[in-house]
């Protein structure tokens, strides 16, 4: 049974947690990226910050190798950044764990995390990590689920924005939520949850309706 676990990893020695306390916001991870090196990759948005202070900002952290602008406007603004691996071991021993991060929040504090781990075990295994270096581990919520993340072809992310669209009402008429409530609700940006429940209604119809059909 698998355990999903929400959490904190709170430490000023984050990966760009210098950046979210210059510009006194929050950055939102939309995915990690995986490239030929052994530094890892991620693409993260920030809203209602100027372009030229972010990536001033950017410059100055020493986790930061290096970035580049994929949109860039005061409305809301999406980087991929190439981090140091020494400032990036708890977000290794993620990966080695084989888990399935679903989402993630950068503050001058931390980092807010939305993880699906293969068991407990490995979840015990990972707050022993944390205890053991300079990372304080607090755990919000957590729950156990016999849902893999291919039910129905659905990713977890998938899944947890649909639940959460349909818990707020954002598919009854007229709508209870938009996309900003969904938004706020996980944490992600408006275009993160679009497309999740995009593709995500999209693996609903082809694992359900349109398999009678085929």
């Amino acid at each position: 049974m698998s355990v999903i676990c929400e959490f904190e990893l709170q430490s000023a020695d984050m990966p760009l947690c210098a950046v979210a306390a210059e510009l006194n916001t929050r950055l939102i991870v939309d995915t990690v990226v995986s490239g030929t090196t052994d530094e890892p990759a991620l693409v993260f948005s920030a809203t209602g910050v100027e372009p030229d202070a972010l990536e001033s900002a950017l410059l100055g952290d020493e986790s930061v190798v290096e970035f580049v602008a994929m949109d860039s406007a005061i409305v809301e603004s999406r980087y991929r950044v190439v981090l140091d691996t020494d400032y990036v071991e708890m977000y290794t021993q993620l990966v080695d764990r084989q888990t399935y991060p679903m989402g993630a929040l950068v503050t001058e504090h931390g980092w807010k995390v939305s993880t699906q781990f293969a068991d407990r075990a490995d979840l015990e295994a990972f707050r022993d990590t944390c205890q053991s270096s300079s990372v304080t581990f607090r755990p919000h919520r957590l729950c156990e689920t016999e849902h893999g993340g291919d039910d129905y072809g659905l990713t977890a992310p998938q899944r947890e924005a649909l639940l959460a669209a349909h818990r707020l009402g954002y598919f009854t008429v007229p709508r209870g939520a938009d996309l900003k409530d969904l938004s706020a609700e996980l944490d992600a940006t408006t275009s993160a949850i679009s497309e999740r429940l995009r593709r995500g209604t999209e693996q609903l119809i082809d694992h359900t309706i349109a398999s009678s059909e085929q």
